[in-house]
């Protein structure tokens, strides 16, 4: 069974996809969704609302290998932090992290721990290196991964056999987060110009090119460490 949250469109809808063409039982999470097929279940939750997760009732795992990916994340306004209203922060990591996280502590209460499992929460290299005007972005991601080394440790410690936590960060990659990006003005976003060459010169990576490097990572390879980056993963 693989549940993922965020799968209306970019890259959890194309990971959603790449697993429904393997003929998988997808369980997408999310305010909207936009697949539509046979083996595609979708539980309406918007993931900015804490309530509305922490309510949220989930499938119990079958004797397939349960897999969780927490895909959902925004950017939030990009601008320095000092001029953000007080929310903003907030939000961001509510989605980007504490959703997630929610969800996972549910997946972990009701799943045996003899039971094949394995999280996966997308990362990025924001949260390893500061980017002016995206405090919230870079802090909420930096603290996913070491939420997942924690929870790694963690289950560990608690004798969860056949459990792997990973935290994985996608590369630069051709969605509507980088479009709205590009769109920033200069003085609220001083690096615009090299997210614009990036477009400009192919350097971002489709959505599906993501999908399949992350089913490599996480079905075909050895799981020897928490963090990864799919620029490392070669197809």
């Amino acid at each position: 069974m693989i549940i993922i949250t965020g799968t209306s469109k970019g890259i959890g809808r194309a990971i959603a996809e790449n697993y429904l063409s393997l003929g998988e039982q997808v369980i997408g999470i999310g305010r909207t969704h936009t697949i539509s097929h046979r083996n595609y279940t979708a539980i309406p939750c918007d993931l900015s609302q804490p309530e509305a997760v922490n309510t949220l009732t989930l499938p119990e795992p079958g004797s397939e290998e349960l897999v969780f990916i927490h895909n959902a994340g925004i950017l939030g306004t990009v601008d320095y932090f000092e001029k953000l209203g007080p929310n903003e922060l907030p939000l961001v990591m509510q989605v980007n992290l504490f959703s997630g996280a929610s969800i996972l502590q549910k997946l972990l209460k009701q799943t045996p721990k003899t039971h094949p499992f394995k999280s996966v929460f997308i990362s990025s290299g924001a949260g390893k290196n500061p980017i002016v005007s995206w405090a919230s972005y870079c802090a909420s991601k930096a603290a996913v991964d070491l939420f997942c080394q924690t929870i790694a440790e963690e289950e560990r410690q608690l004798g969860r056999t056949h459990f792997h936590s990973l935290a994985v960060a996608p590369g630069v990659v051709d969605t509507d987060m980088q479009a709205s990006i590009r769109n920033t003005s200069a003085s609220a976003f001083p690096d615009v110009n090299r997210f614009i060459t990036y477009k400009q010169t192919d350097q971002l990576y489709p959505p599906e090119l993501v999908a399949q490097k992350l089913y490599k990572l996480v079905h075909e390879l050895p799981l020897e460490q928490v963090l990864y980056s799919l620029r490392d993963i070669e197809l």
